[in-house]
């Protein structure tokens, strides 16, 4: 009696010409950070290659060694609720590109206003790649924080110019 072979392929599928084509490559999420409150203005997607574009990002200390891992970061912006949130939750390769999978979280029926404003991110190290990260910029938007203030003194109004 013969006891046929299953071959266990892992992520390979068979292609219409019958080839072994190799699946999509899952990217490990090494560390990640996701927070409520921050000083973020709108919402943006960002790829960090580099210690200069991260000192453009002050949300939080990432522990990142660039020569062998990137940096992600998806942030919704403001939001009047801390019920809301975003969350990257897979990265994977994808022929000549690197996919992004970003879940942004609702609070459903019972919606009620936070006790202060909210610009819910997520932040994740993964290995590094030079592809092309679909949906996010290599640059940090050129507004997208405000400078934090002096805690507990109101923001201070610009000076008057005088007309003459």
């Amino acid at each position: 009696m013969a006891i046929p072979a299953i071959l266990a392929a892992g992520c390979h599928r068979a292609n219409p010409r019958g080839m072994l084509e190799q699946g999509p490559d899952e990217f490990p999420i090494l560390w990640e950070q996701q927070g409520t409150y921050s000083n973020i203005t709108q919402a943006f997607r960002v790829v960090v290659r580099d210690r200069a574009t991260l000192a453009r990002l002050p949300i939080a200390e990432v522990p990142v060694d660039f020569d062998r891992q990137m940096v992600l970061v998806a942030a919704l912006g403001p939001a009047p609720t801390d019920q809301v949130g975003i969350r990257i939750t897979r990265v994977w390769r994808e022929k000549n590109r690197i996919r992004v999978q970003v879940q942004t979280l609702h609070p459903g029926e019972a919606k009620h206003a936070g006790l202060k404003r909210t610009s819910p991110y997520h932040i994740v190290v993964v290995p590094r790649s030079d592809l092309n990260v679909v949906g996010f910029s290599s640059t940090v938007p050129s507004k997208a924080f405000e400078a934090p203030g002096v805690p507990g003194e109101p923001n201070q109004p610009r000076p008057s110019r005088k007309r003459r």
